[in-house]
């Protein structure tokens, strides 16, 4: 019988590779000359996490309520954070007890969602308000 490439797949080989979350899965099956799908289920097999549950874990509860608070748009954490769908962003503000975002009643926002900005609007202001401490911290010494 004819032996597959997924036999010869390790741990060791696959773990570096598998936590490497800017990496597809799709990308990596290629490069091993395997499925996405068996690849998949090699990895369960070796007792790796699941990539989805792995990147979900690394969501730092402040940095999700900074950005909650600046009003960041819903799909974008969600893209941000590795979510499949913007729905898992009001269910994580729910459980961090979070306020709901509020509806513009008129004006340019009429019927939208009241203070929201972009992730990259929000990546500014995090930078600029870093860039600021640090210039007021060299001034003070």
């Amino acid at each position: 019988m004819a032996s597959t490439p997924l036999e010869y797949i390790t741990r060791e080989a696959l773990e570096p590779l598998w936590s490497r979350h800017d990496i597809p899965t799709e990308r990596i099956a290629a490069a091993l000359g395997v499925t996405r799908q068996g690849l998949s289920y090699k990895a369960k097999a070796l007792g790796l996490p699941s990539r989805a549950k792995v990147r979900k874990c690394l969501v730092h509860d402040a940095t999700f309520i900074r950005m909650w608070n600046a009003g960041v748009c819903t799909t974008e954490m969600a893209e941000h954070f590795g979510y499949t769908h913007r729905s898992a962003i009001g269910t994580r503000r729910r459980i961090l007890g979070l306020l709901a975002r509020t509806r513009g009643r008129g004006g340019t926002n009429h019927g939208g969602w009241h203070q929201t900005i972009s992730l990259a609007q929000f990546f500014e202001a995090e930078l600029a308000a870093g860039m600021q401490a640090e210039a007021q911290k060299r001034k003070a010494a």
